[in-house]
């Protein structure tokens, strides 16, 4: 039996929250030929979210990666999304590297054209939180400590499985020059469908 009575408060809320914004819009810096733009706003999510295409629509979201081992969706490009898939299950064995840095640049890619991207899995706490706290070492300079910080703070259920961890403290020792000095995997070639 699951026993919901001794998790905080912030927790349930955000186990029943579809989504939570991670990033808003920010300025990008431009060159001086060109005018300064906005950038997309990043959230993370359950498959909740992918469930309700209006409240997508609401929120701007045109892209989705789906970090599932499931192969489908809800939702397809001919619903107007634009879709990424990973399918890996939530296990501590699971070597979750070889997809971090196809998900970060599309990620980028996204949010740098000013696109809203949704990266999801099934409760929103271990796959996809793990996504995002690649994304945020790799393009926001950020630690481990300080990407997972931000991202509890904004959605307080997050809880990678300690294989996902230890693989993102790997992945930041490469981006940071430190650690085991092996740089990061390339992983599956994969384009967002439109």
């Amino acid at each position: 039996m699951i026993r919901f009575d001794e998790l905080p408060p912030e927790v349930m809320q955000a186990m029943c929250t579809p989504m939570h914004q991670i990033l808003s819009h920010t300025l990008l810096p431009s060159s001086s030929s060109q005018p300064p733009t906005m950038s997309g706003s990043l959230y993370l999510g359950s498959l909740a979210a992918v469930m309700d295409a209006p409240m997508l629509r609401s929120h701007n979201i045109t892209h989705i990666i789906q970090v599932l081992d499931a192969p489908w969706n809800p939702l397809s490009e001919k619903d107007g999304f634009s879709l990424y898939k990973i399918e890996i299950m939530d296990d501590r064995t699971v070597d979750i590297r070889p997809y971090l840095e196809g998900a970060s640049s599309q990620i980028e890619r996204a949010l740098r054209a000013g696109r809203n991207v949704l990266v999801h899995c099934q409760q929103g706490v271990s796959r996809s939180a793990s996504i995002v706290i690649a994304y945020l070492i790799r393009y926001r300079n950020m630690s481990y400590e300080a990407a997972s910080s931000l991202v509890r703070h904004k959605r307080a259920c997050i809880k990678p499985n300690s294989g996902f961890v230890t693989a993102l403290h790997e992945w930041e020792g490469a981006w940071k020059g430190v650690g085991s000095g092996v740089g990061p995997r390339p992983g599956p070639s994969r384009r967002f469908t439109s």
